[in-house]
């Protein structure tokens, strides 16, 4: 399978100036957020703590600067951990119906992990630019169009 090369801080959006802002929400819909301005990447992941962290194979993010992103953050309930790696990572997730909505590491400082799930329209403008450790990628999975990486690149 051939993949495009994009450079790393380069994300493939559908973005234009007139979507300044977006919005996403939880399953139960107590918390809701709005992001401004365009990501700085999308992702797509395979490692261990996405796929314990979401319940599924693999986890979709964008990633934006935290000052990007205004939430009630009082409502989210959040779970620190070390990762394999020795790396802290902090999941914020809905207190009552326990969806996963964001998360940080201080390796990638000062963005904030939004998860791609949770956004009110990204089918219409997001595909994934990174492919993160693909050494874990389902055997039956294919993703076109992606950097595929063993490990995170960043």
């Amino acid at each position: 399978m051939l993949h495009k090369t994009r450079p790393l801080t380069q994300h493939s959006t559908k973005w234009s100036a007139s979507m300044a802002s977006r919005n996403g929400h939880c399953l139960c819909g107590k918390i809701s957020f709005t992001f401004t301005g365009q990501p700085v990447r999308s992702t797509i992941c395979h490692c261990s703590n996405c796929r314990n962290r979401t319940g599924s194979l693999f986890s979709a993010h964008i990633w934006f600067a935290a000052d990007q992103l205004s939430t009630d953050w009082q409502d989210c309930a959040q779970y620190s951990f070390e990762t394999p790696a020795g790396r802290m990572m902090t999941n914020y997730f809905c207190r009552d119906c326990g969806t996963n909505l964001f998360f940080r590491t201080p390796i990638a400082d000062p963005l904030i992990a939004v998860c791609a799930g949770t956004l009110d329209d990204a089918n219409d403008w997001l595909s994934p630019g990174k492919e993160l450790f693909c050494r874990n990628r389902p055997d039956f999975l294919s993703i076109d169009g992606t950097d595929p990486f063993d490990t995170q690149p960043f």
